[in-house]
């Protein structure tokens, strides 16, 4: 909900011009113009179990972060700074996709089986939801196991 000015109709009189203008809650959604209906999101579409994939891949390389470098108070400080801005870029990131792209009110949206097996529509053409799974969650799956390795390394190095 949000206050707007209250829509009068009437003759403007020297009274009226003198008072005050009437505050009202309207019942509009203030990020309407924000929303874009796209008709085949949910037939065409990056389907969501794909962006949650997403975030638990970082989520877990965030935890492997934790395990692996925060040992002291400076540490901890420096690992809570970069879980904040962590949590800043990806509900940022995973709000505007959910935001771009509403479906249509009342679509059916598909399994992810049968995303898998479909077509995904992207900026450069049409490909599989496999590829798209695979191109989305491949990097951020790589990097999980390279700070992971570099984590434990360290770990093992500082230990001696």
């Amino acid at each position: 909900m949000a206050t707007a000015f209250a829509p009068r109709d009437f003759n403007e009189t020297s009274e009226d011009r003198q008072s005050k203008p009437v505050l009202a809650l309207v019942s509009e959604n203030p990020y309407a113009d924000l929303e874009r209906p796209a008709p085949g999101v949910t037939v065409r579409g990056v389907h969501r179990k794909t962006l949650v994939g997403l975030v638990l891949i970082y989520a877990a390389m965030l935890a492997s972060f934790w395990a692996c470098f925060a040992h002291s108070l400076e540490a901890g400080l420096v690992m809570a700074m970069v879980t904040v801005l962590m949590i800043v870029y990806f509900s940022l990131l995973v709000g505007g996709i959910l935001l771009a792209d509403s479906p249509v009110s009342g679509a059916r949206e598909r399994s992810f089986a049968e995303y898998w097996r479909g077509p995904v529509e992207i900026a450069t053409g049409i490909i599989s939801g496999r590829q798209a799974v695979v191109q989305m969650l491949m990097l951020p799956t790589l990097m999980f196991f390279l700070a992971t390795a570099i984590g434990i390394f360290a770990r093992i190095t500082l230990a001696t």
